[in-house]
This record gives C-alpha cells, structure tokens and sequence, in this order.
C-alpha cells in the first residue's frame, strides 16, 4: 500500500512548540524531546496487513498532503510516538491471503516487525517457530478491553507441543466475525420462481439447502480453499446435528443431546468444534464429492467481487460471505437504494445475513510478531495504540469489520448506528422513543405484516461481547432496542446473538500433510468437468484452429513465393530494358 505525503516530523514538531506559544502544548521538556526526535533518523516500523483493513490517511483536499482532520491511525501513531520522543516511520504493506503472507515469511525475503494472519495461521506460525510471543504486560489497552468471549475463543485453539491458551500468549486479536449467507429475497431470479422471503430464510437456515436444485445458478461458492471446505463439511456430517440422525463416529443425534440439555454449551461446542476439523482422508473425500456437487448447482466462484455484486442485485442471490463483507453490501446497498429514492424504474436491493442452525465458522485475524523483528517494542506499542477503544471505534467505522475491541466507545458508536432509543442531539439512550411500538421476540419479527414490522420492535443482548470492559456504561446498556425491519441486517451481522454462540467453531490448520491432500481436493473441485460431448466439440475446435494455422501459414508461403517471383520477373523486365536501351545508343 503506497503512503500519502503528510507532514515531516519536524515540520510537526515545530507546530507543536508554536502552539504552545500561544497556551497550547507541551512543557519546555516535552519540546525540547520532541526536537530531537523529529530530528534524529526515522525508525522504520515494518507491518504486514491485509488490504483495505486499517484506516488510511484521507486527501480530502486532492492536494496529496494530508491535513490535520484528515490524518489515519497511522499517522496520529507515528506522531504519538514522536511526543514520546521516538521518531517513528511505519512501513505499511498488504497482502491478498494467508498463503501468500506465509510463503513471503518463510523464503525470508522481506523482514516486518509485525504482521495480522487469521487464526489458523497464527497456530501453523507457532507450531513451526515463526513467531515470539508478546512482552507480559506490553499491552494495557488490548488486554483492559478486549472482549472476553474473543480472547476466550482465542485461547481455545491448540498447538502442538504447548500448553493451552498458547495463543493468547502469542498474539492480539484485531478483528473477527463469522461466516455465513448473505442473501437478497428480492432478487428477480428468486422471484421469478415463486420462492417467498419466509421460505428463503427458513431454507438458508440449513447448510444443505444450498444444493437444493431449486436454487441452481443463485448462489457464488468463496474461492476460498478453507471457508469452502468449512461449507462443505457441514453438508457432509449435517446427518450428525439432526434431531433424528443417524449415527457417525460418536456424534449421534448431537443437536437433539444439546436440545435435551445432555450437554452444556461448552461441551456442545467441543463436540461442534471436533466435527467442524475433522480433515481425515475418508472426510476429505466425501466432502469433495460434496463440493464438486455444490458447485454444479452454483452461479460461479468469487473472493472479492461477491460483496459488491450482491450490493448491486447482480448475478445471484445468495452469497457465502464474511460478515464483515456483508456489513460492507449492505451498506453499498442501502446507499445505492437512497440514491435512487423515488424513481420508478429502481428496484431497491435489501440483503440479509444469517448463520445456519447447525453451526458456523467464527475467526478472528491477530497481530504476531516474527521471530526476526527488529522493533519488538515499538511493534507492541502500535497494537497497544490500535487497541485503544477510541481508535478501534474509528478502524470499524473506516473498514466495516468488527475489532475485538470492546469499551465505552466501541458500545457508544454501534448504539449510535442501530439502536432506535439513540437521540442523536443529546448523544444519549431515550426509552421515551419505544412509545407507540410493540415489541417482539426476534423470532417472530418473520411472523408480521409489513404494516406491524414498521411499527414493532425486537430487544438484543450483547452483554457477552462487553463483560468487564465498561467503565460508564453498564451490561444493561449492551440490551440493544432494534427496529424489527432491522432483523438479520448489519447489526445482526456483527453482533451474532448469544444463543448461536455454542455453535461457532473455529477451524484448526490440519498440518502439512493434510493441507497439501486438501490443497490437491480443492483443486480437483475446481477444475471442470465437462461431458462428453463438450470435450469433442473442444477437439473439434482446436483441430479446426490447426487446421486454419496450417491454411494460414501455407497461404502466406503462397504469397510469399508469388512477390518473389513478381520481385524477380520486375529485376529480370528492368534488366531487359536496360540492355535494349544500351543496345539502341551504342552508336549514338
């Protein structure tokens, strides 16, 4: 990612002794620090993240030179860092995958200080050395704020060789979501063939629903080795969550036991969790044979360009998706619909997001710091810098992610965007905006005419995401009052509901043996197979360019020979000419 120009640090630095000139600043030793920070040769800070996914300087002017209220988290930490007396330069690259990420660390051609895999990256890196762990106590702000359900679901992934709760040693969380279906009920190949709103939801409620026939062609599959696969296992062992399922290694009628209260939430979990990794040979293959079936009745592959075909009402209508990339739909859609407001001719575009019955992926991207960081302190202190709630409130609103960040402004900001008691003159929660409407249950918010959903409203409990990171605010400020028209939109989306909690598993890396089989799995998916008939139309065709190549290159022998015999014939006329010219003046 290429850096905006911004103001030099001792440009900066002298702005700040001007300011307190005149009253505003720091003390005469501040300054004097400052100075011979901004002064001395930039530390470089090298880190390693994916595209789009922090906050970026903003040229508002157009100029290229970025001013104070345009300044990204970027920046405003390297300015922190020169108050401090440090002079700081960070070196901001981006990478398209994990894979690509891994393969740049291990050839050692490029050095960062700090780098933001995904979860099963981060088990892969300890397990084969790549990484050191945190400073205890380097960072205050991540460890006073994040949310406990994430670091707990953190701590829960294994690696070989360590103890427990590894991870967490090894890295900081930055953003996490779940995997899911984003879906659009409007769109016209889903009503063209009679399938209601009602009915589509209750449908994509079932991972299996997707090879349904009677939505061929309506659905993108994620280029995506691992989230496919994570698609596909669920079709593949759905038998095992059935409340009349039939029995599999162990995980017999596993939802109806859970149902029955057989399990607690923490042992469904570990059973949802045991089924969602398995990666054995035998599994591999059925889940292949799965896949290859899923993509017969799929409109094509996507990574980057479903979010927005989706927020446009293109192509197709159900789409498996990250959720942040389905906040991030939404939104496009809903301002895409506000800009068309009133015109006849425009069919708004309002998508949904849900996490199938069964379970589903829940992941988390961290912060890790390579065993061959030069700036192990400084690297500490720029994700103790994003960790402070403020900032983090500042990335999700920039990048539509979710941080796992929690605290008074991160809950000010989400109650600012969804929750219809939010005064926005006073900043503050008003009950009195409840009145006149009625409340419902979430699940019955489907159940309503579209006269009761704009007048009926649902209640939500997040309290699991901000426990014990509050300060002003209490839990009871985490009980969110939605707009029922509001049920399964971006809230939702970022925020899945405790109940679904038990069943969100985060997927393991499977060790190299295995990913090299799953790698080979993935590509025989991919590759079409064509029937017979397809391929003899192919042959005929590549004979026939052959055949025009050959008639081609010999029609340009033709030619070829027939401007050398013209070439040839005009010499031999011209020689003729000359002679007989000599011959008539010889006497002359």
């Amino acid at each position: 990612m290429k850096r905006k120009m911004r103001l030099i640090p001792l440009f900066y630095a002298l702005f700040l002794i001007g300011g307190d000139c005149l009253g505003i600043g720091e003390t005469a030793d501040n300054h004097a620090r400052i100075l011979k920070a901004a002064s001395s040769d930039p530390v470089p800070l090298n880190v390693y993240n994916w595209e789009d996914y922090i906050q970026d300087d903003e040229d508002l002017n157009g100029d290229n030179v970025i001013q104070d209220d345009e300044k990204g988290l970027i920046t405003l930490f390297e300015e922190k860092m020169l108050e401090e007396g440090i002079n700081v330069q960070v070196n901001y690259s981006a990478f398209d995958t994990n894979e690509t990420m891994l393969a740049e660390m291990k050839t050692g051609k490029a050095h960062y200080d700090l780098v933001c895999p995904s979860d099963y990256v981060i088990q892969k890196m300890i397990a084969d050395d790549l990484i050191q762990p945190f400073d205890e106590g380097s960072t205050p702000n991540y460890d006073r704020y994040v949310s406990p359900f994430v670091k707990e679901k953190i701590g829960e992934i294994e690696v070989e060789g360590h103890e427990k709760g590894v991870v967490n040693d090894y890295a900081r969380g930055y953003m996490w979501g779940t995997l899911g279906l984003l879906y659009n009920p409007g769109f016209s190949g889903v009503l063209e063939r009679g399938i209601s709103e009602d009915a589509m939801r209750q449908d994509l409620s079932d991972w299996t629903n997707l090879w349904d026939k009677k939505y061929k062609n309506l659905l993108a599959i994620k280029d995506s080795m691992r989230d496919t696969y994570a698609v596909g296992i669920m079709k593949t062992y759905d038998q095992d969550f059935e409340l009349d399922g039939e029995s599999h290694e162990g995980f017999s009628t596993l939802k109806r036991k859970y149902e029955e209260g057989l399990y607690d939430d923490e042992e469904y979990n570990a059973k949802v969790s045991e089924i969602f990794n398995l990666h054995d040979d035998d599994t591999l293959a059925r889940v292949g044979r799965d896949l290859q079936a899923l993509k017969e009745n799929a409109f094509g592959f996507e990574v980057d360009s479903g979010k927005v075909d989706m927020a446009r009402g293109m192509y197709f209508a159900i789409n498996v998706a990250w959720s942040g990339d389905a906040a991030y739909a939404m939104d496009m859609a809903d301002e895409n619909n506000e800009a068309h407001e009133g015109e006849n001719s425009f069919t708004p575009t309002i998508l949904k997001y849900l996490l199938p019955d069964t379970g589903a992926n829940i992941w988390f991207d961290g912060w890790v710091i390579p065993k061959d960081a030069q700036h192990k302190d400084l690297a500490q202190k720029f994700v103790d810098f994003l960790s402070m709630p403020e900032n983090a409130a500042v990335n999700m609103n920039y990048i539509g992610y979710t941080p796992v960040i929690a605290g008074d402004d991160i809950l000010d900001l989400v109650l600012s965007w969804y929750d219809i008691r939010y005064n926005e003159d006073t900043g503050l929660v008003d009950p009195s905006y409840l009145e006149g409407l009625t409340e419902v249950a979430p699940e019955a918010v489907y159940g309503l005419s579209d006269e009761e959903i704009e007048n009926s409203y649902y209640r939500k409990d997040i309290a699991y995401f901000f426990d014990g990171t509050l300060e002003s605010f209490s839990l009871e400020d985490a009980v969110f009052c939605l707009s029922a028209s509001e049920k399964d939109r971006q809230f939702d989306t970022q925020y899945p509901d405790s109940s679904v909690l038990p069943g969100l598993a985060v997927m393991a890396d499977f060790g190299p043996q295995q990913n090299a089989a799953l790698l080979m799995m993935w590509e025989n998916v991919k590759n079409t197979n064509l029937p017979l008939w397809a391929y003899i139309l192919i042959l005929l065709a590549a004979l026939a360019l052959i055949a025009l190549a050959v008639a081609l290159k010999i029609r340009r022998k033709q030619v070829l020979r027939r401007r050398k015999e013209r070439k040839e014939g005009r010499l031999h006329k011209d020689e003729r000419s000359k002679a007989l010219l000599a011959l008539l003046t010889e006497g002359l």
